[in-house]
């Protein structure tokens, strides 16, 4: 896009110039006036690129505003006088207009720009902003024995959950809550990176794992969970990471620990 601005003292000239810059996908006025004087406080406080001014104007003429911005843009005059045209590209101006000049005339001189500056950008797309991250829940309510009762359990207080026949039970530190879910029910309402199956029967707190002893997951320092050889595969992988054995040629792998 190339920011123009356009000085002339004949408003219906001035007019002309304007039309044909906004009728210049290009092209962006970014001023326009009569008074030269007023045109030398744009040039010096605006981003312009490319200025289209006349050369016969009064107090600042055309080529004298040439010469206070040698360099730091360019310059098509526009002129009645086809006299001024060698001594303006003498001045190194990128082209010259007699009036009245057709707007395929003008399309021609601004086509001189340097070629990145004429393309069209194209509209960026709008981009909806991304919604919020959806709250992570730290509870869940369950049904209990007492009909249309809910418990809300924290995740956080949670030691086990156990299978009992039809139901399942929830053990936390002090509490233990029975509800008409089964175990693979809660199994799905459960956050995986916090709780885990390690047996039919048992889906363990990860947060409350305190030790493991052979085929058992120790559990706030008292409960000891069996390790089901289905599950044993899995438990592994998700804590071997954290195991760590200071003479690696006596460490007992946790794998064969729980199968053998």
């Amino acid at each position: 896009m190339i920011n123009c601005v356009a000085v002339d003292d004949e408003q219906s000239a001035l007019d002309i110039v304007v039309d044909y810059i906004n009728d210049t996908p290009f092209l962006n006025l970014v001023a326009a006036t009569t008074n030269p004087m007023e045109a030398v406080g744009i040039l010096q406080t605006k981003e312009v690129d490319l200025v289209f001014a006349d050369i016969q104007m009064p107090r600042m003429n055309g080529m004298n505003l040439v010469s206070l911005f040698d360099g730091r843009m360019k310059f098509i005059m526009t002129t009645g006088y086809q006299e001024y045209a060698l001594k303006s590209f003498e001045y190194g101006v990128l082209d010259y207009l007699v009036k009245p000049f057709s707007y395929q005339r003008f399309l021609k001189a601004v086509n001189k720009m340097p070629f990145h500056m004429t393309l069209v950008e194209e509209p960026k797309p709008s981009v909806a902003p991304e919604p919020p991250p959806a709250k992570r829940e730290e509870f869940i309510f369950v049904k209990v024995d007492v009909k249309g009762k809910f418990h809300k359990v924290l995740f956080k207080d949670v030691v086990y959950m156990e299978a009992q026949k039809n139901y399942a039970s929830i053990y936390m530190k002090d509490e233990r809550i029975s509800t008409n879910l089964t175990l693979s029910d809660l199994e799905k309402r459960l956050p995986s990176d916090r709780f885990m199956r390690v047996h039919r029967s048992y889906i363990i707190s990860m947060e409350k794992i305190t030790g493991i002893e052979g085929d058992e997951v120790l559990l706030d320092k008292v409960v000891r969970i069996p390790i089901g050889d289905t599950y044993a595969e899995e438990f592994t992988k998700v804590i071997e990471g954290s195991i760590f054995f200071k003479d690696k040629d006596s460490a007992t792998l946790i794998d064969k620990r729980l199968t053998n």
